[in-house]
């Protein structure tokens, strides 16, 4: 902890500095220049360009083109429309959401499907004692072309993000979004597979803005409220811009909403209210002699009872388990929006040192407190503790679990802690990103230069309140805790004393330099041949420690708390150094059928001190046949290396439900699988649940040597932008993404199925089952599933878009005002999946159109059409989001057949007037206007029976924001 505020402290003075001294610097410079407003300042930017291109020295050219590098190439040029298929969004874009942070505005655009993080994920169902297994800490994070949050790069002003959580970065230092959703590997290295999403920083800002917002559902809950405050100035010797940021969202819990009320189960085409049954007045398996009588008995004569009244002293207190209220609801605990509070600051500055060298500092921190929760803990004497039949609290006379020593019969408790409350996960993360340096010119040449230090570091805390410690819980047990009357105060005063709370702790650290120079090699009959290339050096280090009460034991698959909250520490670091470079080669220039021909080529090599060297290229052709029509191409080569989590995630403890292929087989056909069925005697009834132990991890620590993926990303388009038609652009674009060697963890499924198909499977090693000396030989004791490259996965479609700014028409006295129409669509023709290629049995799977839980939700179809309008004081905006309806693969718990989603339509509205005089913007919006309620995905592993990360659950929404600028 004393270096984590070492780190804060050395931030905040570093801040504070720039701040200071910039603010001196440019006060200086405002004294000999006067002022313009920052939109004039770049209107006369943009027409002196525009006339003077051919008449300005190299040196004010070479500074043009600086800032005018298109995400997705690392050349700097003038055009805007190049083979880089980008989607801008401006600040108007960003607030008219009303979101206060940027995750809810990037989730909803159509190139982003699969799974997302959002405030709106509460937990996975236990401890969360993994770093990549987060739940609760008011993250959001992106997954283009559904490949995923570790397949897409977050960039700010083209530098990596250290942290790819959208929600730290405060809106108020953003000017505007690229989204470029095709492999950019050559550009940016490893990560930009699905695509990359770039944040352009606001510069040359004057004066000063206040901002506050507030929200609130048509339910009466989910208040979302913030304010921010922005200041800056600029002039000849530089400019400083200085931001706060603060918002908190207050949790919502599931039976807020009736599609989370409860568990809803799918069985046999039957959806049924469904819940734990492990119940607060516990279930006990006793023999059927003591029951009240009348209870199922099963074969060995033993039968379930629970408590029914007084206080568990006396066998007629208890009557048969089984009754239509014996399950536990436990949706009623979880939040379908988590608690959060989030507080940022940033500094963003640039000070012209001498006219050809300028040094610049981005720096900015976010801290946020959020929690997600879970329903109380359930325990059984399963989890290691016991109840001695001469225990004064035993009613029954028999032992329940396993004494030290004991031998004879034991019988089950299984029991809900209901009394010690939720069990609450909280997150205390620190961010902070420093990207400083030094930018200049050679001379009056048009070649420029950059060099960079970026620093990333990031500190989550992570408590889990009221977990059950094993050992303290049998030792209020065995001092008179009456584990079978929890309605008594002074018991559940008694039991608080078998709780713990483990600490997680996260550090993730990087550290890169860098350096670009960029600029014209020759002339060329059709333009000038432009070069850009580099050189970086990057250090990643993960270090994830776990308090011992919480450290898992391999050898027992147990812990001192409940195995949900076991974890394992994890530590390892990557450094990589690379080589790039990126050529734009003009072929021809105003010649019939080609009014301009570009040609684009990149190349980078890396080498990764955990995976190895590897090269990748691209190409990519820009023609314009005639000047309004741009056809585009592009191939790239991508790759991602195996990170930190996947590489040294420590182990932890999954679920997962498996159908063992071992059950129910012959001798004979035992014999013919020997490796997968080992110990499991002819005509096995099966694993004792279908539900087994799975030990998630990264690599090293199963064993496993872990590759980089690699593929092609492929891109071929069309951009329309008549000169007859002003303010119209269309744009279209087939893209297709190859990859192979995919980077997962196993599911427990594919290990099984391997291993059963081929004896010789590599995976036929994670398979461990009990000895045949054990009362359960031949079950599954546990089963590893670690990262491995596995399969290959190829997915394809097409983009359209279109934008149409309405010209202004002249009706007298009537001014209707400013239109612009906007639609962004997405269709997902293909997702295959083949993930054993090779292997026996393998085959590969269209997931287009689809939900699982492995992929997420792939619809077909996303879109959104927007209209704006503007008059005078007034504007206003129209968003319309559609989803297209797909199918829940495996949504019957019992049949295992498919169930169907449908297709939904969100609108929202937003209107803003300005008060001239007083130099205030107030806007009001609606979202969700029709409330629509979520599609059902029901229970299978989620704990409020919708896609949280698709849809929205808040249902009609509320906001309103103020803006002063002064």
């Amino acid at each position: 902890m004393h270096a984590h505020y070492n780190r804060l402290s050395v931030a905040v003075r570093l801040a504070l500095s720039v701040g200071i001294a910039s603010s001196a610097l440019i006060v200086h410079a405002q004294d000999t220049t006067p002022q313009q407003s920052t939109s004039t300042q770049n209107n006369n930017a943009q027409s002196s360009n525009a006339q003077n291109a051919n008449e300005q020295p190299q040196a004010s050219k070479a500074k043009t083109l600086e800032g005018m590098t298109v995400t997705g190439s690392l050349i700097r040029r003038v055009d805007t429309e190049t083979a880089s298929p980008v989607i801008t969004l401006d600040r108007t874009a960003i607030t008219n959401n009303g979101a206060p942070t940027l995750g809810n505005v990037l989730q909803q655009l159509p190139s982003i499907s699969g799974y997302a993080t959002n405030p709106a994920n509460n937990s996975n169902g236990g401890g969360v004692a993994s770093p990549t297994l987060e739940g609760g800490d008011g993250a959001s994070r992106v997954s283009l072309r559904g490949l995923g949050a570790s397949r897409t790069l977050v960039l700010v002003d083209g530098q990596r993000l250290s942290n790819a959580d959208l929600n730290m970065i405060p809106q108020n230092m953003i000017q505007n979004v690229d989204v470029l959703a095709e492999g950019a590997s050559t550009a940016y290295g490893s990560d930009a597979i699905g695509g990359v999403v770039n944040f352009h920083l606001r510069k040359d800002f004057n004066g000063a803005e206040f901002s506050l917002n507030d929200g609130i559902s048509s339910h009466g809950d989910a208040q979302r409220r913030g304010f921010s405050f922005t200041t800056g100035a600029s002039g000849t010797d530089g400019n400083i811009v200085v931001g706060l940021d603060w918002n908190k969202y207050t949790p919502v819990l599931a039976p807020r909403r009736g599609f989370s009320q409860r568990a809803l189960y799918l069985s046999s085409g039957v959806i049924t209210p469904a819940g734990s049954g492990t119940i607060p007045t516990g279930r006990f398996l006793v023999p059927a002699g003591l029951s009240p009588g009348g209870c199922n008995v099963n074969s060995a004569g033993n039968t379930y009872v629970t408590l029914a009244h007084g206080n568990g002293s006396s066998l007629s207190d208890y009557r048969c388990y089984g009754g239509p209220n014996d399950t536990f609801n436990y949706n009623a605990y979880n939040y379908i929006q988590t608690e959060q509070k989030r507080a940022n600051f940033f500094v963003l500055g640039n000070y012209n040192i001498t006219p050809d060298l300028t040094a610049f500092a981005n720096i900015f921190y976010d801290r946020t407190n959020s929690a997600g929760q879970d329903a109380p803990a359930p325990t059984g004497t399963g989890d290691g503790w016991y109840v001695t039949a001469n225990n004064p609290i035993n009613p029954f006379g028999v032992t329940f679990g396993t004494p030290p020593g004991y031998t004879g019969t034991s019988y089950v408790i299984n029991t809900r802690l209901t009394g010690l409350g939720t069990r609450l996960h909280t997150f205390d993360t620190d961010n902070l990103q420093v990207n400083t340096g030094l930018r200049g010119h050679f001379g009056q040449s048009s070649w420029t230069w950059d060099a960079s230090l970026n620093y990333g570091y990031t500190n989550r805390r992570q408590v889990d309140y009221n977990e059950v410690n094993i050992a303290d819980l049998q030792s209020v047990i065995n001092s008179g805790g009456n584990i079978f009357d929890q309605a008594d105060p002074a018991v559940t005063a008694l039991l608080k004393n078998g709780v713990d709370s483990p600490v997680y702790t996260l550090t993730d650290t990087m550290k890169q330099l860098q350096f670009n120079a960029s600029g014209e090699l020759w002339d060329l009959p059709a333009g000038a041949m432009q070069l850009s290339a580099g050189a970086l050096y990057r250090w990643n280090s993960m270090n994830y420690t776990v308090t011992p009460d919480a450290i898992l034991d391999p050898a027992t698959a147990t812990c001192a708390v409940l195995a949900e909250a076991c974890g394992s520490p994890g530590r390892g670091s990557i450094n990589v150094k690379e080589l790039y470079a990126e050529t734009l080669i003009p072929l021809l220039s105003e010649q019939p059928g080609a009014y301009s021909l570009n040609l684009d080529l990149g190349v980078r090599a890396s080498d990764y001190d955990t995976s190895g060297t590897t090269t990748n290229k691209k190409i990519a052709v820009e023609w314009r046949p005639i000047a309004d029509l741009l056809v585009r191409a592009t191939a790239t080569q991508v790759f991602r290396a195996p990170n930190l989590d996947e590489l040294d995630d420590g182990i932890t403890i999954a679920n997962p439900t498996i159908n063992d292929p071992c059950v129910g087989l012959s001798s004979a056909t035992l014999a013919a699988h020997p490796a997968a069925c080992q110990n499991v005697p002819p005509q096995w009834a099966g694993n004792p649940t279908p539900q087994i132990t799975g030990f998630y991890s990264g690599g090293k620590p199963a064993g496993v040597n872990l590759k980089p993926e690699h593929g092609m990303s492929y891109d071929l388009g069309l951009v329309y932008s008549p000169s007859w038609l002003t303010g119209f652009s269309s744009t279209i674009d087939a893209w297709r993404i190859n990859l192979r060697d995919l980077l997962t963890p196993l599911a427990a499924q594919t290990v099984l199925n391997a291993c059963f198909a081929n004896d010789n499977s590599p995976y036929c090693q994670f398979i461990h089952r009990y000895p045949s000396n054990n009362a359960l030989a031949g079950a599954i004791f546990f089963m590893n599933t670690p990262e491995v490259n596995l399969g290959n996965l190829s997915t394809s479609g097409v983009d359209f878009s279109t934008s149409y700014a309405i010209p202004h028409f002249d009706l007298g006295s009537f001014d209707p005002g400013k239109f612009k129409l906007t639609l962004n669509t997405s269709y997902t023709s293909s997702f295959y999946n083949d993930a054993t290629p090779g292997q026996p049995g393998a085959r590969t799977i269209n997931y287009a159109g689809t939900y699982t839980q492995q992929f997420g939700n792939i619809a077909r179809w996303r879109g959104s059409l927007t209209l704006n309008w503007s008059l005078g004081n007034w504007s206003a905006q129209w968003q319309t989001r559609y989803i297209h309806h797909l199918t829940n693969l495996n949504a019957d718990a019992i049949t295992g057949a498919s169930a169907p989603m449908a297709s939904i339509l969100y609108h929202s509205a937003q209107i803003a007037y300005t008060v001239p005089s007083i130099k205030t913007r107030f806007e009001f919006g609606v979202d969700n206007i029709t409330d629509k309620a979520p599609p059902l995905i029901y229970q299978n592993g989620l704990n409020y029976n919708v896609d949280t990360a698709t849809y929205d659950v808040l249902g009609r929404y509320y906001w309103a924001r103020a803006t002063v600028k002064f």
